[in-house]
């Protein structure tokens, strides 16, 4: 167990976040000192690591005990309670002091945040060079060339895109289907085994519905650029089902602005032929096909119920009926895989020839399954995954794509992130709009989350989100209140 000892709470969670990181999976535990004045033997024999910040206007001291024995100690000097100006310092402190003790440098240095690029975004909007942002990564986080450059790199990709949207003209929609074959190991998302909710689902999508067409009514004289239903698993609805929900989403909204509409086909053992044919008949632009990895075992291990050769039987058959920009997920750093493991699959995929490539990196969730089981798999995930990126990079590039799109998520080891790639002319439209939060994103379905912007004078000075119920009974039964949730959201914001 890990002891964080504060006597003020103010950046628990951002060093909570930097321990986090060189120690995936640890307990934390934290505590005033006048509390572990109190402990007793038994309890200081159950602390492994004991780090100790005790702020204060003038300077910060941090110390660091493994059984009572100090290791480090380090002092950051400034006002703790100017946060704008102190909060880096801080990290950056933290950070070096567990790089000692663990002899390891992570990649993104102290820099930690769903958003790496958000830096690299506003530089550029201030006429700063590549380089020197670059630098600035550098210099302020320790973060590495190779990660300081990816994400200024995405910030220029992304701005591409961004500036072909109008904020208060556009607006995306988002569908959820929370439905899937089975839950796999690493998944905290709200997803329902199909097979145990198939008598509610007809239910479910007359709601989706209702819930669609007022979403259409809200936005009558706005324009609908990207259309992303996702889940869960939106191909664990029979052809019929898919059929009637993306029918409705035709004849509701007006499609003449849509430059893209996807559909997460996401599990290949979901795949069908018919799903396929409804897919490509009501306007489907671009699929997802997510094979996570390409090698049986590990699928097995993950709770995957399809095989490395329903994968490829989904590309071709996706293929045949004119798909022409399909992309495919992969995980790096899954229970049990390698360095190896990972080049095997990207040489697989590589002959699959997809025109995007989203690499995660394994994240411990918190309702995961993998969370709960973890002293299970503890040892056989490879902390150190950014070999793996490093690698998926490379056969990216050789591919003729580019990296476009990248966020982080919590609990991920070495603090490593998720990148999307793409060949020219097929990034994902709707990824990018909905991660830098540029645009309108109006979320339908069960654990839906709506983000709707605030502008004054042409800036977003505020986003608010309207958040759907995650449980599908509740949706369906409490529909009117979602409604009347998402009413009151957009009379309440501005767009001027």
């Amino acid at each position: 167990m890990i002891l964080l000892v504060q006597n003020d709470a103010e950046y628990e969670v951002d060093l909570r976040a930097m321990i986090g990181a060189f120690f995936l999976g640890e307990k934390v535990r934290t505590a005033k000192p006048d509390e572990v004045a109190q402990y007793d033997k038994e309890m200081f024999s159950q602390i492994d690591i004991m780090i100790t910040a005790l702020f204060d206007e003038k300077n910060t001291s941090i110390r660091m005990e493994e059984k009572g024995r100090v290791l480090y100690s380090a002092y950051v000097y400034g006002d703790y309670t100017d946060r704008k100006r102190y909060r880096n310092k801080l990290k950056l402190a933290i950070y070096r002091l567990l790089s000692e003790y663990t002899g390891r440098s992570l990649p993104w240095g102290s820099l930690t945040g769903m958003r790496p690029t958000k830096i690299a975004s506003a530089a550029l909007a201030k006429g700063k060079s590549a380089s020197e942002i670059v630098d600035y990564y550098n210099y302020t986080y320790d973060a590495s060339e190779e990660k300081a450059k990816l994400a200024t790199d995405v910030a220029i990709k992304e701005r591409e895109i961004i500036e072909t949207v109008n904020p208060i003209t556009d607006y995306c929609l988002y569908v959820g289907i929370p439905f899937c074959p089975t839950r796999c190991l690493y998944c905290s998302f709200a997803a329902y085994p199909i097979n145990e909710y198939e008598s509610k689902v007809d239910e479910y999508i007359d709601t989706l519905k209702q819930e669609l067409q007022y979403i259409s009514f809200l936005n009558r004289n706005r324009n609908l650029v990207a259309i992303y239903i996702g889940g869960g698993t939106p191909t664990s609805l029979s052809a019929k089902q898919l059929d009637e929900l993306m029918t409705c989403i035709n004849e509701s909204f007006d499609l003449s602005s849509l430059r893209e509409y996807t559909v997460e086909a996401g599990r290949p053992d979901s795949i069908k032929k018919d799903k396929l044919e409804v897919l490509k008949k009501r306007g489907c632009t671009r699929i997802s096909i997510n094979p996570q990895t390409m090698n049986a075992d590990t699928l097995r291990t993950i709770g995957r119920a399809h095989s490395p050769a329903e994968v490829k039987w989904a590309m071709k058959e996706a293929r045949k009926q004119g798909f022409d920009n399909i992309n495919m997920d992969l995980i790096a750093g899954l229970p049990g895989e390698t360095i190896s493991d990972m080049e095997y699959t990207l040489s697989e995929i590589r002959k699959l020839d997809p025109e995007s490539l989203t690499v995660h990196s394994l994240a411990l969730k918190r309702t995961a399954v993998l969370n709960q089981r973890y002293g299970e798999f503890k040892n056989e995930i490879n902390k150190d995954m950014d070999q793996m990126l490093s690698l998926a990079a490379e056969r990216a590039k050789n591919a003729g794509m580019e990296p476009y799109y990248l966020y982080r998520q919590k609990n991920i080891a070495g603090n490593l992130e998720n990148v999307g790639y793409a060949k020219k002319g097929h990034e994902c439209i709707y990824n990018v709009l909905i991660m830098e939060e540029k645009l309108d994103t109006f979320a339908a379905g069960a654990g839906g989350i709506t983000r709707l912007l605030s502008i004054e004078d042409g800036e977003i000075v505020r986003i608010d989100r309207v958040e759907n119920v995650k449980n599908v009974d509740e949706f369906i039964t409490r529909i009117d209140e979602m409604l009347e949730r998402l009413s009151v959201g957009v009379d309440s914001r501005s767009l001027l």
